[in-house]
């Protein structure tokens, strides 16, 4: 089933007492670990949304034409799905892949311009309409199984009204960890205590009290180092998301993101990154896996890989699109951690490593205790399997390997043999754990 986003007060309202699950839609979260630290948001807008390739469904393409494909879940916290219509709900799918890399999914809750002020006006009338409106945004959430909201308010609110607004952001964070304890709620930088609509670039007196309601706010994007450095003052670090855009409106983007990271990185900031889908919209008839690792490989060195936290899983590395060229986000299965121009997806199924002689790291481990191990690993030349970086498993049968010595997993490799390309086309672990 392919969900649609909700345009009018009066459908989000026939929500408020709604308790049930949609099962369709519920995928668990795994791969989860909260930490400490900066974290990494992807704000995903791309033409308007909801296009065909994100459905059930999905689409067909033309032979060597591709959709936009997001691969590296192992390097974000946060997928947040925007459009510009008042409630976004995520794709069903792209909350599917999002849980099973570690993801949380948040949808967007956005009011705009003359439309958005009446909107406004109406949820905070009174107490019992704000609570209305939060108690229906928890209960879309809980339905299709995302994780929390991004708030953005682009429009002015009537000075009085202030107060209501900020008990609406503190009743939504509060009760939707009532019904998901990872749940998050993100405030945009854009309405002022006074009400006004003037984004601050930054996190200061005038804007904090919304912070102060949600559990982080997201800047907005023509902020200077002064702006960062000033905000520290208001906020926990971590809980300050410095947004940059692709497209490069107001900070260094396109291929050059990574000097905006940098800077996020040097005042100890997460970063929310707007738009990456600005690689398909400005280079459509390209291979998107290789404008993908293009894109990512100058970022890998501010950001950091999340470890596994399971070691049983199976995996042929698809990306959606199978071998005629139909592309479907359901068919995304577990991806490598680490993708370069020598170790990426194929069309269909398998992963691809070139290069002979050659260690490639497919996967690190949250030091997961082990007494066994079993790979299963369907290639097309042989390969060996290196645990712990440098401990060559042994090959039991074909496609087999067993690793014994039990301890602590850190990482799984492969490393090739003479062939100059080898594709991975399945990988299978089952993993017997010490009793705790």
């Amino acid at each position: 089933m392919t969900i649609s986003p909700i345009d009018t007060l009066e459908e989000l309202w026939s929500w408020e007492k709604r308790e049930d699950v949609g099962n369709d839609f519920t995928e668990p979260l795994v791969h989860f670990k909260p930490h400490s630290g900066p974290q990494i948001l992807v704000c995903h807008d791309m033409r308007g949304g909801y296009l065909p390739e994100e459905s059930t469904e999905g689409k067909q393409f033309e032979k060597d034409k591709y959709p936009y494909m997001f691969l590296n879940w192992w390097q974000i916290d946060v997928f947040n799905y925007f459009s510009h219509h008042f409630v976004t709900i995520p794709p069903s799918d792209y909350t599917r892949i999002a849980h099973k890399h570690g993801v949380l999914s948040l949808g967007t809750f956005i009011t705009e311009w003359k439309s958005g002020k009446e909107i406004c006006s109406r949820i905070l009338e009174n107490e019992e309409t704000m609570e209305k409106t939060v108690n229906s945004l928890v209960a879309v959430a809980n339905y299709y199984g995302f994780d929390g909201w991004l708030i953005n308010i682009e429009n002015e609110i009537d000075e009085e009204k202030i107060e209501l607004l900020i008990c609406f952001c503190e009743k939504l964070t509060q009760k939707s960890k009532e019904k998901n304890l990872n749940s998050k709620v993100i405030w945009y930088d854009s309405v002022l205590h006074n009400g006004k609509l003037h984004w601050q670039n930054a996190l200061n007196s005038k804007n904090n009290k919304f912070y102060e309601a949600c559990d982080a706010i997201y800047l907005n994007y023509n902020w200077k180092d002064g702006d960062l450095l000033r905000s520290a003052e208001f906020g926990i670090l971590e809980k300050i998301f410095v947004g940059i855009d692709v497209w490069a409106r107001g900070c260094v983007g396109e291929f050059n993101c990574d000097q905006s990271f940098a800077l996020a990185k040097l005042f100890h900031m997460s970063v929310a990154l707007f738009a990456p889908g600005w690689i398909y919209e400005k280079f459509e008839e390209e291979n998107q896996i290789l404008k993908g690792i293009l894109f990512w490989s100058k970022i890998y060195p501010h950001v950091k890989t999340r470890p596994l936290t399971s070691a049983s899983f199976t995996t042929n590395f698809a990306t959606g699109m199978d071998e005629n060229w139909h592309y479907q986000l359901g068919k995304i299965q577990l991806q490598p951690q680490s993708l370069t121009s020598f170790c990426h997806q194929v069309v269909g199924k398998g992963l691809k490593l070139f290069g002979r002689h050659r260690k490639f790291l497919l996967f690190t481990f949250d030091s997961n205790p082990f007494k066994k191990i079993k790979v299963t690993c369907i290639c097309s030349h042989p390969i060996d399997l290196v645990f712990n970086k440098t401990d060559f498993a042994v090959k039991s049968e074909d496609s087999t390997w067993i690793y014994e010595q039990s301890g602590f997993l850190e990482s799984i490799s492969i490393q090739t043999a003479n062939h100059d390309e080898t594709v991975i086309e399945s990988f299978c672990i089952i993993t017997e754990e010490i009793n705790k």
